[in-house]
């Protein structure tokens, strides 16, 4: 009996001071008071009888970067790169992505081409306020991006290209152009009856160390296929993959004159790293340029931390985790072997 009046107080005591279970006492649970954000809200505005869809997230005074995403992606294309949000606001960048033409809400219109989402940006970045700003352009995006860049050559602070398309530039075809229109436009149906297969990556990708980050980017097939119910839902990637195989679009090269800086995967099978070479032997200012070993179209993910310390400024610095800590630290001073970028990837 006095065996179990000892227990029981003892019980008592533990519920007492919220030991029992790992609960805590309600007075030392602290609870937010402000809503934790679930993704980028969606604006939009209307130019010359067209409604553009677009999101603005980061302080209003930070350093503005328009994103593009890759092909047949649609605005939640850029909540994939916000695993990095913290770094992101760390850094102070302002992130801008305007919907292209058939993607997502956006409607389709088969007369649009470059110079059409060109103008758009621009009325959104005019409607913000924003003057100059860098350009952040991955897989796909690259064809938008060098059209951007070689059309607004005096608003473009710098380029940033990750595992990105050189399709317009002069002479140079990707594979996908060696296929027929039809060929093209029944591998574009192909992928809109199955985001699994558009937007899927295996196992062994990096990016599976981010939860929830697959789950995210099939979110995105959907919307950019789906959710306009008024339109075809491949019409947009067959747009975008007629537009790259056209040989009227290519730009001039010697128009880019922005700073570039180069992100690619030397095992990349979806964008070749001949595109990489395309880049660096054809833009007239490129400042880095790194083909990183053993990674594939991935690329743009794992070094997205990388590619956004370029664009705030630090390109003389290189993201690595070092005793435990992910840090910038001066590019002399980069270790041989070092693991690059956030301790949170395993390498």
């Amino acid at each position: 009996m006095k065996t179990t009046i000892l227990t029981s107080a003892f019980l008592s005591l533990l519920l007492a001071t919220g030991m029992v279970f790992g609960e805590s006492p309600p007075e030392q649970i602290s609870l937010q008071d402000r809503f934790d954000p679930l993704g980028a809200d969606v604006h939009t505005i209307t130019a010359n009888d067209r409604a553009i869809y677009y999101i603005d997230v980061g302080p209003e005074d930070g350093t503005p970067v328009v994103f593009l995403g890759g092909s047949g992606t649609s605005l939640e294309a850029f909540q994939l790169t916000e695993f990095a949000r913290t770094s992101r606001e760390a850094l102070g960048l302002r992130m801008i992505s305007v919907e292209r033409n058939g993607a997502g809400a956006t409607a389709f219109d088969p007369s649009r081409g470059y110079a059409d989402y060109n103008d758009e940006i621009v009325a959104v970045m005019d409607h913000l306020g924003v003057d100059e700003f860098s350009v952040a352009a991955i897989s796909g995006g690259g064809a938008f991006a060098a059209h951007l860049a070689a059309d607004y050559p005096e608003r473009i602070k710098s380029l940033h290209l990750a595992a990105a398309t050189a399709s317009q530039l002069p002479d140079y075809q990707p594979a996908l152009c060696d296929m027929s229109k039809g060929k093209r436009q029944s591998l574009s149906e192909q992928y809109t009856q199955d985001v699994t297969q558009w937007w899927g990556v295996s196992d062994a990708s990096p990016v599976q160390a981010i939860a929830g980050w697959q789950d995210r980017a099939y979110s995105d097939g959907l919307r950019s296929f789906y959710f306009n119910q008024n339109k075809d839902p491949a019409a947009a990637l067959t747009y975008e993959y007629q537009l790259i195989c056209n040989p009227d679009t290519a730009v001039d090269p010697t128009a880019i004159t922005a700073p570039a800086y180069l992100y690619y995967g030397a095992e990349d099978k979806a964008v070749d790293p001949a595109d990489f070479e395309e880049w660096q032997s054809t833009l007239p200012n490129v400042v880095s340029a790194t083909l990183y070993p053993g990674i594939g179209h991935t690329v743009q993910y794992r070094h997205w931390v990388q590619l956004m310390a370029d664009i705030a400024g630090y390109d003389d610095y290189t993201v690595v985790c070092r005793a435990g800590k992910s840090q910038l630290v001066a590019n002399e001073k980069v270790q041989d072997n070092e693991q690059l970028g956030l301790c949170a990837w395993t390498d």
